[in-house]
């Protein structure tokens, strides 16, 4: 009986054992199952279709017609002699078959596959964009739940502080060297520091949330995440995140892919200047007419169809003109990108520097925290300090450590900040 209730237990303990994940799992799943990454997928699978279509407008075309009429008074025609005479008849069929090719539009054709292909490597450079966004998100809500583990544990330690020190107040009260004044302010103490529990397990309740949230899971999903290395990151001077980042950052590589679409558009309207020229070939079968009566027949023609507009009224320079003017626009917002993006890097870079420097200083601050309330236990034993004084140590050695974990997850942020404004935050499945 006793082996089955372990076997059990066992069972049941597993059955409720919450999902650990990592770093790369977390992006896995917010990739796979991010709406807006599947909105991304959706609109470059549309562009390469568009792609297709318009370069299929360079190849010949075949089409198919058929017509029927029914002439319902068609009497004939009254000729002397020789009563009404039908020249067609009551029932008219005709098939048609039309072979066309484009041989010349001024380059219009080729000039709207070009932009096709552009606007379809634009996209998928604008999917790397949403990634990048989507990856910088999961890492800082990832880092944000492990900070909020952090601070519980850190008010958890500050209660077994507290309950230490109020073992020591009654062991000293009872000795006749405190008065109970001192173990009623550690019990106050205490029961602040529960409030503060609750605090820390909502701001863990509420990161967990919003990761959830980011990986399109139920916001209750319970699960578990690890701990990441304390190490440092590669450390490389201001100029060369400049330098990447006008270089591999996503924006900017759209907005080339746009200016040099606004460039083929200008061509397009130009294209407006060239004749158009065609190649027809027209294969018909009917029967009923003239020259079908009682008999189908078949006949076909062939030849180069032309068309130039000889005039109106300046629409042509006026349309290249405004062409010309709303890539003017792009180049410009394209220079305001380009001073953003370096100003985005500045900041990124000196928050990273700042975060850097904060590890260090928060790290002396527990040193002195630990050994002031190492010191002020001492003397609290001795009877030369008050409780006060204890439990003002406990909480200023709390509070350095909550400020040590937020330097160093905030840390870790910056960097992801800094790497995703210089363009090289990025998915590699492994």
């Amino acid at each position: 009986m006793r082996k089955i209730l372990i076997i059990f237990s066992i069972i049941f303990s597993l059955s409720f054992t919450q999902e650990m994940l990592k770093l790369d799992d977390c992006i896995k799943i917010a990739i796979e199952n991010n709406l807006k990454i599947k909105i991304a997928k959706s609109k470059i699978d549309q562009s390469f279709y568009q792609k297709e279509i318009a370069r299929k407008y360079l190849l010949p075309s075949l089409s198919l017609s058929f017509n029927y009429t029914y002439l319902g008074d068609n009497e004939g025609i009254m000729i002397d002699g020789l009563g009404p005479l039908k020249f067609t008849e009551d029932n008219l069929y005709t098939f048609g078959f039309t072979f066309k090719q484009p041989l010349f539009t001024g380059w219009k054709i080729e000039k709207g596959y070009e932009i096709a292909k552009e606007s379809y490597e634009k996209l998928k450079i604008d999917y790397e964009k949403e990634m990048s966004d989507l990856i910088l998100d999961v890492k800082k809500s990832y880092l944000n739940i492990l900070k909020a583990k952090r601070f519980l544990e850190t008010s958890k330690k500050y209660k077994e502080n507290l309950e230490r020190h109020i073992q020591e107040a009654e062991k000293l009260f009872h000795q006749g060297i405190v008065t109970k004044l001192d173990i009623l302010k550690t019990e106050v103490a205490l029961k602040s520091v529960e409030t503060k529990i609750i605090e820390s397990e909502n701001y863990l309740k509420l990161a967990k949330a919003n990761l959830n949230f980011i990986l399109n899971r139920d916001l209750d999903y319970e699960f578990e995440v690890e701990d990441i290395l304390e190490v440092k990151e590669n450390k490389k001077d201001y100029k060369w995140w400049r330098d990447t980042s006008l270089k591999e950052r996503n924006e900017i590589k759209s907005f080339q892919k746009l200016i040099s679409i606004y460039d083929k558009n200008i061509d397009i309207e130009k294209s407006n200047l060239y004749p158009q020229i065609y190649f027809f070939l027209n294969y018909n079968i009917e029967r009923g007419t003239q020259t079908s009566f009682e008999k189908w027949d078949t006949n076909w023609n062939t030849g180069i169809l032309l068309s130039f507009n000889i005039w109106n009224w300046g629409q042509t320079k006026d349309r290249i003109k405004k062409a010309e003017k709303e890539k003017e626009e792009i180049e410009n917002q394209y220079k305001i990108l380009k001073n953003s993006i370096e100003i985005e890097v500045k900041n990124a870079y000196l928050n990273f520097i700042a975060a850097e420097n904060k590890i260090e200083e928060s790290k002396k601050q527990i040193e002195k925290a630990e050994e002031n309330l190492r010191v002020a236990e001492i003397l609290y034993k001795e009877g030369l300090s008050t409780t006060l004084d204890v439990i003002d140590a406990i909480t200023s050695l709390t509070e350095a450590k909550n400020n040590y974990y937020n330097a160093l997850y905030e840390y870790k942020i910056a960097y992801s900040q800094l790497e995703k404004a210089s363009g090289i935050l990025k998915w590699e499945e492994k």
